[in-house]
């Protein structure tokens, strides 16, 4: 499928290891200075020494680049009852993500700001 330059929406489908069905989170395109400040973030000097930042770093931009997710892909209890989480109906959704399912905004993130690849010569041939 062809990528459609200029959408300002664009969405990855996940499959989440807990629950075992398959999720689509929505995200934005990240920005170059978000590009850059995510590459910079994943290294902290603290106390002379470099610290390994990578899991909170793709936390805090998973969250920033999540624009939302597929209708019914996460439940929450209200009053006793499982309802489907709706950003409309809880304005608390990204952080209920953050504290639920890092895993999976993490995972939004690594791919989005890493998951780049060069494919080689070998590998078309093979596919072709």
């Amino acid at each position: 499928m062809p990528r459609v330059l200029g959408e300002d929406r664009h969405s990855l489908m996940v499959h989440d290891p807990v629950s075992g069905s398959e999720v689509t989170l929505y995200y934005r395109r990240p920005t170059s200075e978000e590009r850059v400040a995510y590459q910079v973030s994943a290294f902290r000097l603290e106390g002379g020494q470099r610290r390994f930042c990578l899991g909170e770093t793709r936390l805090r931009f998973g969250l920033e680049i999540l624009t939302g997710f597929g209708p019914g892909d996460f439940l929450v209890t209200v009053n006793g009852e499982e309802t489907p989480l709706d950003p409309e109906r809880h304005p608390d959704w990204q952080e209920r993500l953050r504290q639920h399912a890092p895993d999976l905004v993490s995972y939004l993130a690594q791919q989005i700001f890493e998951g780049l690849r060069v494919v080689s010569r070998e590998d078309q041939e093979c596919s072709g």
